[in-house]
């Protein structure tokens, strides 16, 4: 979300996570999450003698020295280190009794040497029995001095970073999106980048995403969200126990345009039904239309209605037998399909659309039979 223009990011290739810069500069990004808590209910601390600490610390060091990357001699590491930063992030908190973090900071404040960083972490080795560890801290004291030093200076932590979805969604705000579209960006991009992902792995390839291929894959959910269409939602409620339950459905059935056992097309019937009524309520609870607008729908939905009714049943008069009435309130219900229901000043989606009228009809306010008011109210 926060990529710059010429920037790279790259998942599990370089790092757990890195970003290469347009004047390709690399950040490496270790990843540690924990799932303990502390008494509070929050991420445990991050300690002096943490293994995540330590591990991310160790790799580095590792791939700083990195012989097969040619960096065995010192200038080789430095000239590495100018272009190379490092971050470890985590969900951990940050803890003022972090020796290592603590002697960390002195030392980038200037109020410590580096020798007194490494006569602390010599100290702090000597505290542990667990040979990992001291494994692990070896690694960083085995560093050249000068080296050791550029390393500390291009290390950095982000703790606490617990909140990660609410931190993608202010960066989706912060792209001039309306508060009530963010939800609907966050949903459309993450889905899209998952099942990318995915692609990008099963077919052996690394994934890695520049600010320009994410811009090209992914524009056009932000800009769905900054035009002044309605965002069409899924937000079908839980279906009803039984479809032929439900008013429209027996509508449609007593005029034989459906059948009883057809469970596809009832369903999907009643899907669109629901989404429309879903969508309106979400319309109005975000402000982007007002009752009065819904209003103005439901005349023209009448209009049409009573326009398609009299078409069918000439001066309201009955038809003449069951056949010329079954093919009149098939005609009302086949003419009303192919109508775009307005909503503030825009059209609705013929599904949408369909819907409405299905909404309509359950309440019921419209009907296809001649006599319907006397058959559904």
């Amino acid at each position: 979300m926060n990529l710059k223009s010429g920037q790279t990011a790259g998942y599990e290739v370089l790092d757990d996570v890195h970003i290469e810069r347009a004047d390709g500069k690399k950040l490496l990004i270790q990843l540690k999450h924990t799932v303990q808590k502390n008494a509070q209910g929050n991420p445990i601390n991050l300690t002096a003698l943490d293994p995540d600490l330590w591990k991310s610390i160790s790799n580095w060091c590792k791939v700083i020295v990195d012989p097969a990357d040619g960096r065995t001699a010192t200038a080789d590491q430095l000239a590495f280190l100018k272009n190379t930063s490092f971050l470890l992030a985590s969900n951990k908190s940050e803890n003022a009794r972090n020796t290592v973090l603590s002697s960390i900071d002195e030392f980038w404040n200037g109020a410590k040497p580096h020798a007194g960083f490494i006569a602390d972490i010599q100290a702090l080795k000597a505290e542990t029995k667990d040979e990992t560890i001291q494994g692990y801290i070896d690694e960083l004291l085995n560093l050249d001095s000068r080296v050791s030093e550029a390393f500390l200076r291009n290390l950095s932590f982000g703790l606490g970073l617990d909140e990660i979805i609410a931190r993608c969604k202010a960066s989706i705000l912060e792209k001039q999106i309306h508060p009530t579209r963010v939800e609907d960006v966050f949903h459309a991009v993450d889905s899209k980048l998952r099942a990318n992902s995915f692609a990008t792995v099963k077919a052996g390839r690394k994934i890695s995403l520049s600010f320009e291929q994410f811009n090209l894959e992914y524009r056009r959910d932000f800009d769905k969200a900054r035009s002044a269409g309605f965002v069409i939602r899924d937000l079908t409620s839980a279906l009803p126990a039984n479809l032929s339950d439900q008013t429209f459905i027996k509508q449609l059935l007593d005029i034989g345009d459906i059948e009883t056992d057809d469970v596809e097309i009832l369903t999907k019937f009643t899907i669109m039904r629901l989404n429309f009524r879903g969508n309106i309520e979400k319309w109005i609870q975000d402000g982007d239309i007002t009752q009065s607008d819904v209003y103005a729908l439901e005349q023209e939905a009448d209009t049409y209605w009573d326009n398609s009714f009299l078409a069918g049943y000439p001066g309201r008069r009955p038809p003449p037998n069951e056949s010329a009435a079954v093919a009149a309130a098939r005609g009302i219900v086949q003419e009303l399909r192919k109508i775009k229901l307005p909503l503030a000043s825009q059209d609705l989606p013929i599904r949408m659309s369909n819907g409405g009228f299905y909404e309509l009809s359950d309440r019921p306010v419209m009907g296809w039979q001649h006599n319907w008011k006397d058959l559904y109210n």
